[in-house]
């Protein structure tokens, strides 16, 4: 078996089952939206943590279980309404966080991975470590029994060409700083926005990463000449690296943030911020937005006439360096 390929392999996982999506789901390409693809990891992970973990990974009031960094790769378009099998793994655990792989299957081959990076935080947002003693408890028993599973020959578990994750990426050097966006635009939250904790959903701030992302490309087609309001779907997601600098409750609104961090032949890289936005208005004493996430997403080009991937058109390329990243 190849490198990674067990990353497509649904025996290589020690949790799966079905899930589904939604009508309401399915955008303008005709496929399951990126921001419901990741809810669907989204699920797959909380399952997982619940048959293994139990009320330990839902504690209340005392620590958050939430992510510090997540990439959800993209690797085939999902649709509706063909049942979607979820596989989630643990790779990775120490006495500060835990590293969980999760996968999508649609009618045979694998439509997407990803991994987060789970640590606790503190209700008002900050990390608070090591992980809460219950929890590694009962997840240090699971990382026993697949062990004593392996020997047993009841399950593949671990495989020996399955990677060690990365070491945690540190947010990018001026990331937090939204004058280094070109592209700015405001989004009022919602109730709806809220988890059960009374923080911002992971669902709400990936919307908010993907109205930013949209407005972007809106603005970079709106200066090639395009129409903005259906040229900017020709790109397409193939990576999303979303890394959090915080986990709080939703603010009044957010200040979304956007800009070009690299251009290639067929694609580029978008960084997109999602800020909390001071209500102090006061320029004299203002506060300054408060980064809560950022992303950078790695988008490829499609032909609108056929969808097949090609070279970004001159006058887009043209208009994406005019949104460069101002950080160093």
């Amino acid at each position: 078996m190849k490198h990674n390929a067990w990353r497509h392999d649904p025996a290589a996982y020690t949790a799966a089952g079905p899930l589904a999506a939604r009508w309401a789901d399915v955008d303008t390409r005709r496929h399951v939206n990126n921001i419901a693809v990741y809810g669907l990891h989204l699920e797959a992970r909380w399952r997982w943590l619940l048959a293994v973990a139990g009320e330990q990974a839902f504690a209340r009031n005392a620590v958050w279980l939430r992510p510090q960094h997540c990439v959800t790769e993209f690797w085939h378009e999902c649709h509706y309404p063909a049942p979607v099998l979820a596989g989630t793994r643990l790779t990775l655990l120490d006495n500060h966080r835990l590293h969980l792989a999760t996968a999508l299957w649609q009618q045979g081959p694998a439509v997407g991975a990803q991994h987060s990076t789970l640590a606790a935080w503190a209700p008002d947002g900050q990390l608070l470590q090591p992980l809460p003693a219950a929890l590694a408890e009962r997840l240090r028993a699971h990382v026993q029994a697949v062990a004593e599973g392996e020997s047993e020959g009841e399950g593949e578990g671990d495989r020996p060409d399955a990677p060690q994750p990365h070491p945690l990426p540190q947010l990018p050097v001026g990331a937090d700083r939204i004058g280094h966006y070109p592209q700015q635009a405001m989004l009022a939250s919602r109730y709806g926005d809220l988890d059960a904790d009374g923080g911002s959903s992971e669902a709400a701030v990936m919307r908010a990463i993907e109205q930013a992302r949209a407005a972007t490309l809106q603005t970079a087609w709106a200066a090639a000449g395009g129409v903005p309001e259906r040229d900017w779907v020709s790109l397409v997601v193939a990576r999303i690296a979303l890394h959090w600098a915080h986990h709080g409750a939703p603010p009044p609104r957010w200040r979304l943030a956007g800009a070009v961090q690299h251009i290639g032949r067929s694609s580029t890289v978008l960084r997109v911020a999602v800020f909390d936005d001071p209500v102090d208005t006061d320029a004299d004493n203002a506060t300054p937005p408060t980064l809560q996430a950022m992303a950078d997403c790695v988008m490829v080009y499609t032909r609108p006439e056929d969808a097949a991937v090609a070279p970004l058109p001159e006058a887009l390329r043209h208009a994406l360096a005019g949104l460069a990243w101002r950080g160093a």
